[in-house]
């Protein structure tokens, strides 16, 4: 073979790899993963899983770092001032939606400071009491908030907060009133709903049903359109008797702005092939998170569609962020 028939060839061949090939991490540094919540919650958990078997695909080091507050505003500000070339990365969830729908004072734009790569899995809520509470359904638990108006103490995560606004849905289309008592995040409240020291919240189904099981806590419903696999059991909102009451919670993860698409694309596929290992597709299952694995493109339009949602159901209740 001739030499210059011998490049040419191995230029079409450089040419034909798949991008997320030629995307590198630097290997003195690790790839940070900024979650919007403390540690022990619904989506810590599911990061932490999803990042081990990433971090083994991608040959390096992913370390998680919890950084709450402000709604999220704290986590994505760091995520949005970092440099875009992969190593700093924000978990991304509906709160993030709601986070854009009630905070005007963001030091960045949620609609165009982020490149979103992949949505991970989605979940509903579910409603839970205090095993001590005597209902068993949610048809008895708005007969009982009826009886006794603002008696019942409903735990959220913070004003404005998706766990915030679920229970105002179900104040608005059930016509009840509630005490609401808010908390820093669902691993601080659901503890409180287990003690008694409130009745009942809306809990992240990984967070809540392992307590279910457990007989720590009773559930009433999922808020999901279709009944969950981890809990085929029990009723949605819908059977319940509220058609229009529909939450899910989805999680997935971002970068800066300005990414490489061959950075994005390695996350992106790293991603999916971690959400095939045997043990995140038994563990998603049990804690009752549908596995997605979307297209950059997917997750990106998801969010655009969900901010314009949950602003619209923030005009409506009238809720305000602190």
């Amino acid at each position: 073979m001739k030499r210059r028939d011998f490049l040419r060839l191995a230029g079409v061949s450089a040419m034909s790899l798949p991008t997320t090939a030629l995307a590198q991490f630097n290997a003195s540094r690790p790839i940070t993963m900024i979650v919007p919540f403390p540690a022990g919650g619904g989506a810590d958990i599911l990061v932490r899983m999803l990042t081990k078997y990433m971090s083994e695909n991608l040959s390096h080091p992913i370390i998680v770092q919890n950084q709450p507050g402000a709604g999220g505003g704290l986590a994505f500000g760091q995520v949005a001032r970092a440099a875009p070339d992969g190593h700093t990365l924000g978990w991304v969830s509906t709160g993030f939606p709601v986070m854009a729908a009630t905070l005007n004072n963001l030091s960045f734009k949620p609609e165009s400071d982020f490149a979103h790569i992949c949505n991970v899995s989605e979940n509903p809520f579910v409603l839970v009491v205090n095993p001590q509470l005597p209902v068993t359904s949610v048809k008895e638990l708005v007969d009982l908030a009826k009886a006794r108006p603002n008696t019942l103490n409903f735990a959220h995560n913070g004003a404005a907060t998706l766990t915030n606004l679920v229970i105002e849905l179900l104040k608005i289309q059930a016509g009840i009133e509630v005490a609401q008592v808010a908390y820093r995040g669902d691993n601080f409240s659901v503890t409180d709903v287990i003690a008694g020291h409130v009745q009942a919240m809306f809990s992240n189904s990984p967070v809540a049903l392992p307590h279910v099981t457990a007989g720590r806590l009773r559930a009433l419903a999922v808020t999901s359109p279709k009944r969950s696999s981890a809990a085929p059991d029990l009723p949605t909102m819908a059977e319940a008797g509220y058609p229009e009451f529909k939450a899910v919670v989805w999680q997935g993860f971002s970068a800066p702005a300005g990414t490489p698409r061959a950075v994005v694309d390695r996350l992106n596929a790293s991603a999916r092939e971690a959400l095939q290992a045997p043990e995140v597709v038994t563990r998603f299952q049990e804690l009752g998170a549908e596995r997605v694995g979307s297209t950059p493109e997917e997750l990106a339009q998801l969010v655009a569609r969900e901010i314009d949602v949950w602003s619209d159901v923030v005009r409506r209740s009238g809720v305000k962020a602190n």
